[in-house]
């Protein structure tokens, strides 16, 4: 399916890259002079400030992405027309501060001794200014005596992790791959290969894609963006477990040499977009809509999740959060005719992971975009712990998941998956949300608060969320339930009502209560801890001047529980605990109206 949606989206494209191209992602720009010398290397990379915790920011540079001729996707050294690695450009490696052409198994001289042959060839009868200087530049470079070149040294760390782009120095609007003489000869080479290409005795299939008569690709193109920096292949069968009717390595998935480059050409501009795709921890997260232009609905549903990230500005977040809440008013309005999306438009989303040198598809959903907005609109009031909330990010949630006092913990892709899943389909959560947010309840701390037990509204409603969808009902509801009955919830309002009887015979000022010590043991066995907190509590209440209210409110839950407390929960029982304990705490901390 992702394979066909992907060809049927770059069939759509009018600005789709033709064929002998690929986009390249480009970080510094070399300006030649005539004679082939390094005038400048200037920075091409955008600035794009990421938030952090405690208010603090971070500047990332983004690279901008140039249509070069297509890269080669063969291991090992290969050429390339138009050179863009600098172990090639260059034959310099960059050591601790130093550039040296020497290494150990001899790379960079093989390196550059490809490029130069290669582009030296196919340049040597273009006749422009900007390809002469090219020219000038392979045959007048000698890496012996570029060690201590200046310009290089300038970028430090960044030269070997950068991409270059050519340019003529005087003249900033000329670039070596745009020059109009080179795309001539190019375009030539291009069609001299197909020329050869079609001369060949190619064995044709029908394409299980196109489902037309043609060439079948035996390699595919690799997916840049996703797992290593070289790129990584989405189809690959190399193993002999994988052969079939005597076809080999990709023949196998009869997908033919055209759309072999229309998937991959397509999947390759998503990933260079970044309203196109947003990252999980490991997971790569693509979406799009089958239309030419698709800014709206892409935009739209990445602010769906609060733009995912946390390293979109506020401002972006808040724009996104506006846009939702206008569109809602709109719904309830019925003015369904000024939607800034189409909601009839096929809508995809689909989760990646790297794997070794290949990418491994975790999840691929489609559907209307409405149905989706719809779903992700119910995900987000499913989670929703009190009145007004504000929109629940995936980047909050993943906060959620993982120990405050790891740096390295991820969440599992199958757990992002399956809550990615949940939440476009508008089914049940996975019950690994709900373990994991109820052991994270019992285990982690609040150091701000120098409490023992870590729960907050965003934890409160992943657990309720979880236990309404798997009782495909709403058991629970957003504030305090005094008619819910259930054993499990009634001890989690008794807790905090204890708590808060401590919290007051004390006068308020107590670093420990009996959550910090007895909060994960009630939760878990309610009969072994309630006996002695109660009878603690009876001494509590003795200090208070009116012990009426907490008398009263006492026997009102007691009187629910029959007397007797449960001897174990289950897990589900043990999410209703927490979820009774934290809307019972905020209504003894909420203050009443006068009326």
């Amino acid at each position: 399916m992702l394979i066909k949606a992907l060809c049927d989206y770059s069939a759509l494209q009018e600005n789709k890259t033709p064929a002998g191209y690929c986009k390249q992602a480009i970080h510094f720009e070399i300006l030649l002079t005539p004679e082939g010398k390094i005038a400048a290397i200037n920075d091409l990379r955008v600035p794009r400030i990421i938030p952090l915790k405690n208010k603090k920011t971070k500047t990332v540079y983004d690279s901008v992405m140039e249509q070069l001729p297509v890269r080669t996707q063969k291991p090992g050294i290969d050429k390339n027309t138009i050179e863009h690695r600098p172990l090639y450009i260059f034959g310099l490696n960059y050591d601790k501060g130093t550039l040296t052409p020497a290494d150990a198994t001899n790379k960079a001289a093989k390196s550059h001794k490809c490029f130069c042959e290669w582009n030296e060839k196919f340049f040597e009868n273009i006749d422009s200014p900007i390809c002469k200087a090219y020219l000038n530049f392979i045959r007048t470079w000698e890496p012996e005596q570029e060690t201590q070149n200046p310009h290089l040294l300038a970028l430090g760390k960044e030269y070997s992790n950068s991409y270059y782009e050519f340019g003529l120095d005087g003249s900033p609007e000329t670039k070596l791959h745009n020059d109009s003489k080179f795309k001539a000869a190019y375009e030539d080479y291009l069609a001299q290969l197909n020329a050869d290409s079609d001369s060949d005795d190619t064995e044709l299939s029908t394409c299980s894609i196109l489902g037309e008569k043609l060439p079948q690709a035996r390699i595919h193109d690799k997916i840049k963006g996703i797992g290593s920096g070289t790129g990584s292949v989405l189809i690959c069968m190399k193993e002999k477990a994988f052969e079939s009717y005597g076809k080999k390595q990709s023949y196998n998935s009869n997908v033919s040499e055209k759309a072999m480059k229309m998937y991959t050409s397509a999947l390759n501009s998503l990933l260079a977009d970044r309203s196109h795709y947003k990252t999980f921890d490991d997971m790569t997260i693509v979406y799009f809509a089958m239309k030419k232009n698709d800014a709206e609905e892409c935009n739209m549903f990445a602010g769906m999740f609060s733009g995912f990230e946390d390293e979109l500005n506020k401002t972006v977040v808040t724009e996104a959060d506006r846009n939702i809440n206008t569109v809602m008013t709109q719904l309830k309005q019925g003015r369904t005719a000024d939607m800034p999306y189409d909601p009839n438009v096929e809508f995809y989303v689909a989760g990646f992971t790297p794997n070794s040198s290949r990418i491994s598809q975790k999840f691929i959903f489609h559907d209307k975009f409405g149905r989706i907005f719809d779903n992700v609109l119910k995900h987000q009031q499913d989670i929703s712990f009190t009145e007004g909330q504000r929109q629940v990010s995936i980047e909050r949630i993943k906060r959620e998941l993982i120990s405050p006092k790891s740096s390295k913990e991820k969440v599992p892709s199958p757990l992002t998956a399956a809550l990615f899943e949940a939440i476009l389909k508008g089914t049940r959560y996975p019950d690994e949300l709900l373990s994991t947010v109820i052991t994270r309840v019992k285990t982690d701390s609040d150091e701000e608060n120098n409490h023992f037990i870590k729960l907050n509204d965003t934890r409160a409603g992943l657990i309720k969320g979880c236990i309404n969808r798997k009782q495909n009902k709403e058991e629970i509801k957003m504030s305090l339930d005094l008619e819910n009955k259930n054993q499990a919830y009634l001890c989690g309002r008794l807790f905090a009502v204890l708590e808060k009887i401590q919290q007051d015979a004390s006068g308020g000022g107590l670093n420990r209560t009996i959550k910090d010590s007895y909060f994960a043991s009630a939760c878990s066995k309610p009969s072994t801890v309630f006996p002695k907190l109660y009878k603690l509590s009876q001494n509590h209440i003795k200090k208070l001047s009116s012990p009426i209210f907490y008398n009263k409110l006492c026997g009102e839950i007691l009187d629910g529980l029959d007397g007797k407390f449960p001897s174990t929960l289950s897990l589900d029982d043990q999410g209703r605990f927490i979820v009774g304990y934290a809307q019972q705490n905020k209504a003894l901390y909420t203050k009443k109206s006068e009326e």
